[in-house]
């Protein structure tokens, strides 16, 4: 009788998260009514939540002065009269406070090891249709560009149009498309930030699911290659050399690894592109026009005084678009322009914590063999990375950074309640415990 339970409570924890968490990443592409189907979904959470009377919470330092970056970026935009802007709005109750509504309603919906795997399940799931998706439209196969369509039809709105062009289009500009046209506009933040959990049976000792992790970081290679993101071509080879220095075995066997993984890259390269770096297209390019004109950018907007105190959120004009777009690149910057000075210093500290935190969790989990929440935590850490370089990032609200933060906390809760329930010697972490 006890088993039927177990199995109906796993059951209705699957189909739960496969709805929920689809509709968190791309229910904003969606309506029902005048509100989005992200909006419904998510503020669902919140009454049932609510609802259930939960007095679970993780009140770290991280989500504590996400709350206090809120306050302060919602009071600098009253004060530069952008608060009452359709855009800042739509942001703030369709974003910012969806990112709240996570970081309240996980920790009642994830309490189980039964829980966190059916997320990771339901990520892995995720992880392989945006590669298919991606693959498929960079080979111009039609139900590629269907899919993205359904999961996706802001971006592809031209669809008749883009696809005409890219019947003619060379391999570079093929990549491109695939990356910006399609479903896998974040694709680079995706594969960066997802990548360590769908591998995190490769820092276990070496068994048969190691292939599986071997096969993902093929799969990220490829996609990556066809979407032309430097900054995840970076975040994944750093990933793979940080698994080859950091695994648990002989130093040996870290430089006879090496040495093979530099040797596997050498000949994906030639096999790709005959060693013509040429055709490597914006992966064998470090100049960027867009990025190094970031301190000039920066420059004109410190020249301001006004811009400066309370930031500045208003397009006026085609230098106002162009200066959000380079300053947008960085998270830092992008918070200086979002609330001007009285918010960046909160989002530094917004951003060190978050970091704390996460370190703090993948050294403990390292040493308590704990691979999976490793993997959650390692994620985390590489979008942190990844928005210096990149647009979206937690100062302008990010769904996917805080659906994985809050899984990794929890993953985390659980393994250490478990081990202090077995009474094991060894001190909580502060951050996720105060």
């Amino acid at each position: 009788m006890e088993n039927h339970t177990i199995i109906y409570r796993l059951k209705w924890i699957g189909i739960a998260l496969l709805v929920v968490f689809p509709l968190l990443f791309l229910g904003s592409f969606h309506t029902v009514g005048p509100v989005s189907a992200r909006i419904i979904v998510a503020y669902g959470l919140l009454v049932y939540t609510l609802w259930r009377g939960s007095t679970d919470y993780l009140p770290t330092r991280g989500i504590q002065f996400y709350f206090v970056y809120l306050v302060v970026y919602l009071l600098a935009n009253l004060l530069n009269l952008t608060a009452f802007d359709t855009r800042f709005i739509k942001d703030f109750v369709a974003i910012h406070l969806i990112c709240c509504i996570i970081t309240f309603a996980f920790p009642r919906l994830f309490k189980s090891e039964a829980s966190i795997q059916g997320a990771w399940i339901v990520i892995v799931f995720g992880y392989l249709l945006d590669a298919v998706v991606t693959i498929m439209q960079y080979n111009n196969i039609s139900l590629g560009w269907a899919i993205g369509m359904y999961l996706n039809p802001f971006d592809i709105e031209n669809i008749a149009e883009v696809r005409t062009y890219y019947s003619d289009a060379n391999e570079f500009r093929k990549s491109i498309l695939a990356g910006i046209m399609g479903r896998a506009t974040s694709n680079g933040y995706f594969i960066a930030t997802i990548l360590p959990i769908v591998t995190y049976f490769i820092w276990d000792k070496f068994k048969f699911k190691t292939l599986w992790a071997y096969t993902m970081f093929a799969i990220a290679g490829l996609c990556i290659y066809y979407i032309q993101q430097r900054m995840a071509l970076a975040v994944a080879v750093a990933y793979l050399f940080s698994i080859i220095l950091l695994k648990k075995t002989s130093p040996t066997t870290k430089i006879f690894a090496s040495w093979i993984t530099i040797i596997v890259l050498a000949f994906a390269i030639d096999y790709i592109q005959n060693y013509d770096l040429s055709k490597m297209g914006r992966l064998a390019n470090i100049e960027d026009e867009l990025r190094s004109s970031t301190f000039t950018a920066l420059w004109d907007f410190l020249s301001d005084p006004q811009k400066v105190l309370l930031g500045y959120n208003q397009i006026t004009n085609e230098e106002d678009k162009t200066m959000f777009l380079i300053l947008g690149h960085n998270a830092f910057t992008a918070a200086l322009r979002l609330g001007g000075i009285f918010l960046l210093p909160t989002f530094i500290v917004l951003f060190y914590y978050l970091c704390r935190t996460l370190v703090e969790i993948v050294l403990f989990s390292r040493r308590e063999e704990d691979y999976r929440t490793m993997g959650l935590a390692v994620g985390c850490l590489c979008y942190l990375l990844y928005s210096q370089t990149h647009s979206a990032g937690v100062q302008s609200g990010s769904i996917m950074f805080w659906v994985i933060y809050m899984l990794t906390l929890q993953s985390h809760r659980i393994k250490y309640e478990a081990i202090e329930a077995k009474g094991t010697e060894g001190k909580p972490l502060k951050e996720t415990i105060e």
